[in-house]
């Protein structure tokens, strides 16, 4: 939450108050002792309010409200899937779980920007278990493998989701199924749905109506996964809430306070390593590579562009602590309110950006990228302050794939 007085400037920079030649080794500003220094104690105080926040102020909010629209997204889902069986209004069925499903992914796009612990990774990430792929794989995409599911529909199977790879199901998985033009499909003549006619077998009211059936498994499974996250953040379930803000304590992945801080600083590099550069630089161009414009978010919905504005959304929030204690209060009383200001300017600028692109990002990619441009040059201004002076300040480690990016 952005304020305009600090209660305290003692900490500073960490590292300036090991003496003067590390402090100017570093390009550090050496603190002046006003009589307020918080001390390590302090400062350790001031991380937990930001860890005890984010959880249960931010994160586990959002995930409550992401939850409610993808259990609306499923209802909707079984509603089109009963019109298709039955000969009901697939029109007005099938609009209103479009519709549920740019709800729903809007308010993921603005959960993208906070995978800590469940949503996040079980191989980088403490405490992750994988949960975001589940709901969106993208980029692991694969619309061949989900028209192939349509065909072989072994979907209302129990083990279906167990049984196959994310690129088979998900919110990118429904985007085929409900936005993919036409009746033809993408895998190419040697796949057996297409050798062996399967395919073309359907006809087009079949492919309606299996289109229409596996939309209804995938839209539950969506909010059977969204549902998990909440309970593995709430009190009466994994409580994970709890973990990040009592770092060092009883099951909490997190040793201490500054490894749970770096786990929500990490999350904030989705701004850059996946919005700024894949969702982005690869489809525009600015990065070495020649078939790049195919290599799109949402490319059947037309939302990519709408999924930016999110995923800065998200962002601002996990920074700020929304109305609670975050990143930017935490600047302010070290001594840093300046970055805090700096960092909330870019993103202002970043916001406008993005409010300026009003085309999908691959149709700006083939005709006038001018504003996908800007807006790819605003989150690298945003990306620099939290890789550098964000870092710098508050002694955290940068994310091994961002460290490598320079786009």
């Amino acid at each position: 939450m952005a304020r305009t007085a600090g209660e305290s400037r003692g900490w500073g920079l960490i590292a300036c108050l090991g003496g003067l030649a590390v402090a100017q080794s570093m390009g550090c500003d050496p603190v002046e002792d006003d009589g307020n220094d918080t001390g390590d104690a302090g400062v350790d105080t001031l991380i937990l309010r930001v860890l005890e926040d984010a959880g249960s102020q931010v994160i586990l909010p959002a995930l409550n409200d992401f939850a409610a629209l993808a259990a609306d997204l499923s209802g909707k889902a079984a509603d089109f899937r009963a019109a298709a069986e039955s000969g009901g209004d697939v029109d007005a069925t099938g609009e209103a779980l479009r519709t549920a499903w740019f709800d729903a992914t809007d308010a993921w796009q603005e959960l993208e920007a906070m995978q800590v612990g469940p949503a996040a990774s079980s191989l980088t990430a403490a405490g992750g278990l994988d949960l975001r792929d589940e709901l969106y794989s993208w980029p692991t995409v694969n619309r061949c493998r989900v028209e192939q599911e349509l065909v072989e529909d072994v979907f209302d199977e129990a083990d279906f989701f167990s049984a196959n790879l994310v690129n088979s199901y998900g919110f990118d998985a429904l985007e085929v199924l409900l936005f993919a033009p036409g009746y033809a499909n993408d895998c190419p003549p040697q796949v057996p749905i297409n050798a062996d006619g399967t395919w073309d077998d359907l006809g087009e009211a079949g492919i309606d109506l299996q289109r229409a059936r596996f939309s209804a498994v995938l839209a539950e499974g969506v909010s059977t996964v969204a549902d998990e996250l909440v309970t593995e953040w709430s009190a009466d379930g994994g409580d994970f809430a709890a973990l990040l803000a009592n770092p060092g304590e009883g099951d909490s992945p997190y040793e201490d306070e500054t490894l749970a801080l770096n786990a929500l600083y990490d999350a904030l590099f989705y701004l850059e390593i996946r919005t700024k550069v894949y969702k982005l630089a690869t489809p525009l161009g600015l990065r070495d590579c020649t078939t790049c414009q195919d290599d799109v978010e949402a490319p059947y919905a037309g939302v990519s562009h709408e999924w930016i504005a999110a995923n800065l959304r998200g962002f601002r929030t996990l920074f700020t602590g929304g109305e609670a204690y975050g990143f930017d209060d935490l600047l302010l009383d070290v001594g840093h309110g300046d970055l805090s200001d700096d960092i909330l300017a870019a993103l202002d600028d970043a916001d406008a950006a993005a409010a300026a692109l009003t085309v999908p990002v691959d149709v700006a990619a083939k005709g006038d990228d001018t504003a996908a441009v800007a807006l790819h040059d605003a989150l690298a201004v945003v990306a620099g302050l939290v890789k550098n002076e964000l870092a710098t300040v508050l002694m955290l480690e940068v994310p091994s794939e961002g460290a490598g990016d320079n786009d």
